[in-house]
Parts: C-alpha cells; sequence; structure tokens
C-alpha cells in the first residue's frame, strides 16, 4: 500500500487511466492503484497533497506514446488558495515515462481517408462531421509533420490593386479597409467570398479572410482593417513599402498542387493532395488542431505559480487563428481589429503562456506544427530556463519574453531568464513577421549557444521603446549564438540581431550571423535602431 503523504510521483494515461485509480503505480494492481486518466486528475490530487501539508516535488509521468488536448490545461495559483496555508508550492514536473517520449497533442488526428477527385485532381479526402454540423473549425492542418499548404493565387509572385481606401494617409495613422481589385484578376474566382487576403508591407504581414467583394466595381472589403496605410503607387513609386501586393488564399478552384489542402466546412470534407508517392490514405498521420495553447501557468502578483518543469516531452500542433487588437494609443483605433500587430507579432498569446512564475523550465522538449508562438513568458516572471529544446514550424515566432514596461508596477517587471542550446528554425510559417527569440519590456536575461535559422523576420529582437525614453529592457546578454538565413526577402526593415532604444549594460558578441535578405529596406546583420544606446557590440562576426 502506498503511503499519501509520501507521494513523490503520479502516473497519467488516457489509454489505461481510470478516474477512481490513485495514480500511484505505472499499472493496476487490483488495490486501486494505477495510472490517472489526465492531466487534470493528476493535478487535483497535487492539490490534495498541498492541502494535507505536503511540500515535496511531485512528477507528473506521462505514459502514453500520445496524448491529446483539446483544451489548455490551467496552473493557476489562485486555485491553490482554498489549500494554502502560508507557503504553498506547485513544484511539479512533467515527464514522459521511462524512455519512451510522449507526443502531447493539441488537436485530433484525423483517419478515414480515401481516395478521391477534387478540382479534377487525384488526392485523399475524409468526412469530418463535427466540421459539417458547426461545432468545429480548423485554418491549421499538418501532415506527416509538416504544415500542409493552403491554395495560393496567383502561383507565383503577387496582385496589384487600382485604389485604396486611404492611399494619401501616413504610414501610422491612416489604414484601410478596403481596395478597388482589377477587376480581370478576380472576377473569375467563384470562391473568392470565402477566401483570405494575404500582402506583406513594410516589417509586416497582414491577413484578413473577405468580408464582401462586389463584382460591378471591384471592390474588395476585408474583414480586418489593414495596420498601416496601403497605396498602388506602382508607377511613380514602385519600391514604396506601402503599395499593395497581395495575394489569395483557400481557394476551392485553386487545389491543384502536392501537398495542398482544402476544407469544404459546409459538407464537412477535407481534401489533402498528397506531396509524396509513399503517402497512403492508410499510412499518413494527420492532425487538426483543437487548442490554441497547451498550458497556461498563471500566478498572482502576490503569489508566484512556481517551480513547473517540463522535461523529455514533445508538442505538437495548436491552433493558429490570430487577428490583432492592439492599440497605437490612437483614438482610431478604438475598437478596431487589425490584420497585424504593429511589429513582430508581439502580442499574440503562444502554446505556454506563463505569467507571475518564477523558477519554471523546459529542458530537453520539443515544440512543432505550432499555430502562433512556443513559448510565451509575460509580465512578473523570474529565473524562467529553456534549454536544450526545439522548436520547428512555428506559426510565428519560437520565444517570446514580454513583461511591464518601466512606468509599472516593479511587480510586472521581468528579468533573469535564460534561453541556451535550443534550436529554432522555419518560423513566420503563417505570420512572417514572427521572430525567434523576441524580448521586449524585460532584463538580465541571457541568450547563449541557440540556433536561430530559416525565417522573414529576425532573429534575436532585443527592446521595444523607440526613441530615449526609460525602459525595462537592459542588462541582456546574447552570446555565442548562430543566426542565420533570416528574412528571406519577404519583410523590410530587420536583421539577425535587432535593437531598439536604450539597453545599459546589454552586451551583444561572439555571435555568427550570416545569410540576412530583406525586402526593400534594411536586411542587416546587427540593427541598432531608433535610440539604441549603451549596448556593447563585440567579437561578432
Amino acid at each position: 500500500m502506498y503511503n499519501y503523504a509520501n507521494v513523490s510521483t503520479l502516473y497519467v494515461s488516457q489509454e489505461k487511466g481510470k478516474p477512481y485509480y490513485s495514480g500511484f503505480s505505472a499499472k493496476q494492481d487490483g488495490f486501486g492503484n494505477g495510472p490517472l486518466p489526465g492531466i487534470e486528475e493528476a493535478l487535483m490530487k497535487v492539490y490534495q497533497l498541498r492541502c494535507g501539508g505536503g511540500r515535496q516535488p511531485v512528477r507528473i509521468v506521462m505514459m502514453d506514446e500520445e496524448y491529446y488536448l483539446s483544451a489548455p490545461v490551467s496552473l493557476e495559483y489562485e486555485k491553490l488558495l482554498k489549500y494554502r496555508d502560508n507557503d504553498c508550492l506547485l513544484d511539479i514536473q512533467f515527464e514522459s515515462y521511462g524512455n519512451r517520449r510522449c507526443r502531447v497533442i493539441g488537436g485530433k488526428r484525423l483517419k478515414g481517408f480515401r481516395r478521391d477527385t477534387f478540382n479534377g485532381h487525384a488526392c485523399f479526402s475524409a468526412e469530418i462531421p463535427e466540421v459539417k454540423s458547426g461545432d468545429w473549425n480548423f485554418t491549421d492542418l499538418y501532415v506527416d509533420g509538416e504544415r500542409a499548404k493552403l491554395t495560393r493565387y496567383p502561383k507565383e509572385g503577387t496582385l496589384h490593386c487600382l485604389g485604396t481606401e486611404n492611399p494619401e494617409g501616413t504610414l501610422h495613422t491612416h489604414s484601410s479597409r478596403w481596395f478597388i481589385a482589377r477587376k480581370e484578376d478576380l472576377d473569375h474566382l467563384s470562391g473568392i467570398e470565402d477566401a483570405i487576403i494575404s500582402y506583406y508591407h513594410y516589417w509586416i504581414d497582414e491577413h484578413s479572410p473577405v468580408e464582401s467583394y462586389d463584382r460591378e466595381t471591384g471592390k474588395l472589403t476585408m474583414k480586418y482593417q489593414s495596420r498601416f496605410k496601403i497605396t498602388n503607387h506602382y508607377e511613380e513609386n514602385p519600391n514604396d513599402p506601402a503599395n499593395l501586393e497581395y495575394y489569395v488564399e483557400n481557394l476551392p478552384e485553386l487545389f491543384e498542387n502536392p501537398g495542398e489542402w482544402y476544407l469544404d466546412r459546409h459538407a464537412g470534407k477535407l481534401y489533402y493532395m498528397p506531396e509524396r508517392e509513399d503517402q497512403t490514405p492508410e499510412n499518413i498521420c494527420v492532425y487538426a488542431p483543437m487548442t490554441d495553447a497547451f498550458f497556461q501557468i498563471t500566478g498572482t502578483e502576490e503569489w508566484s505559480a512556481e517551480y513547473i518543469r517540463f522535461r523529455g516531452l514533445d508538442f505538437i500542433c495548436t491552433k493558429g487563428d490570430y487577428a490583432s487588437t492592439s492599440r497605437r494609443s490612437l483614438p482610431e483605433d478604438e475598437g478596431q481589429v487589425f490584420g497585424s500587430d504593429n511589429q513582430s507579432v508581439a502580442y499574440a498569446p503562444g502554446a505556454f503562456n506563463l505569467s507571475y512564475a518564477h523558477g519554471c523550465s523546459f529542458e530537453d522538449c520539443s515544440f512543432q506544427n505550432i499555430g502562433i508562438h512556443g513559448i510565451c513568458i509575460g509580465k512578473g516572471c523570474s529565473e524562467i530556463r529553456i534549454e536544450n529544446c526545439r522548436f520547428y514550424d512555428m506559426g510565428a515566432g519560437g520565444i517570446k519574453i514580454f513583461g511591464g514596461e518601466y512606468d509599472e508596477e516593479k511587480s510586472t517587471w521581468t528579468h533573469h531568464n535564460s534561453i541556451k542550446n535550443c534550436e529554432i528554425s522555419h518560423c513566420g510559417k503563417r505570420y512572417a513577421a514572427g521572430c525567434g527569440i523576441l524580448l521586449c519590456h524585460t532584463s538580465y536575461n541571457e541568450i547563449l549557444e541557440n540556433t536561430i535559422s530559416y525565417l522573414d523576420y529576425s532573429g534575436i529582437s532585443v527592446g521595444w521603446v523607440w526613441g530615449y525614453r526609460n525602459s525595462n529592457t537592459y542588462g541582456n546578454r546574447i552570446s555565442k549564438n548562430h543566426v542565420h538565413h533570416i528574412g528571406m526577402g519577404n519583410l523590410s526593415d530587420m536583421g539577425g540581431i535587432y535593437l531598439l532604444g536604450k539597453q545599459r549594460g546589454t552586451v551583444v558578441s561572439e555571435n555568427v550571423i550570416h545569410d540576412i535578405l530583406g525586402r526593400q529596406y534594411g536586411g542587416w546583420g546587427i540593427y541598432t535602431d531608433e535610440g539604441s544606446s549603451y549596448v556593447v557590440v563585440e567579437r561578432n562576426l
């Protein structure tokens, strides 16, 4: 029998666990001991343990090869308040069972594919009743570990427009919700009303569903406002970064290339064209996301969520839907929804979101096929450690640290975190402005010995205060990182390592940076942008 007061390990298995098992044993023993069916049940055991006075660290061991989440797991310190006395800690480590790595999947594996034909092309298809009934919709699809491609028109290059809502507006104050399309570009497309408009300009990329299209006038209205102005100065100023150069995604009649997919929401049917000859309806592994995050780790200003650790786990598949509501302190922004943040997809959430957390860590974990950001460290966090982790195929960025601003309460400040020996590659797959690592309003962080490659915007971005105002970004060390193949010619005003504003005590040293390509301007190896000062830059290649 087990002494509950001495418990330090809880076992979880969706396949074999039962809610009436104790969780104290990996196998059912006939005495009520065996794995629990889910993380939530294990967390309740931890809370009960803390209520009983137990203070020992607890391991939650994931036994299955695949563990599915349809909603984020919430680790909130406030849930402990009814149990705690004066110093109750979470102090939990999540890890895989034995030598088997557990894959935590934020969605559902789709099965039942068969050979079919769609738009005149051979493909695979699957019926999804939850989509037909309106209970489920998804805009990302992952097949055999890779992100499947939406249809695109035109297949190469971009389209121009005849006019925009605010063509003479200034950069930051006049945006648009509509433009006049060339009728010969769109009139032959039957599915334009269900499509997505995407375009690069300046240092951001914007995306919006089509709200309406008037085939008489060519006026196309987007659901989301453009963040910055869009113009049609193609002849008089062909290099104007505000020129609208757009393309259209998710058109069923363009379904024709290997690796593409289309979801017929009305019929509840998914179509996918295999990318390789060895793919069959029986052997493809297809995931569709159901949740936008795996874990929400939330403390309070008075009590941190402390010592939550993740070790040896693989996190796969989250939703990538995002529209920006962040403002630029302008009255006209009130209540607006934009097709992009003003820089770096900076206000979007992640697959992990931490706030008022301390001493948490991620070690030897992987993050793949993620909808937006991988890990977001928010306000009031300190001593968060991310080491030996891999980030691949991210919808936006790899890791974001975004603390409280200089004039906010000190309890919101974020500091003394480390990102070391991580591999971050192929970011910006849905939101090109995502950074490999983004640091905003945060101090005394160490960014060491990471490899960052193949993304459309800056590899490491540090700052967030323009000009010479006081800033909480200082004392950071960015050293011995390898940053390469950044920008890819898609966005402007970026660099391998990008710095902004006053950063007293920040050191950028011994980094190797190469293959940086901007769109129209500003593709630098190390870019000290507006107000950059008090920074040591030395011994970089």
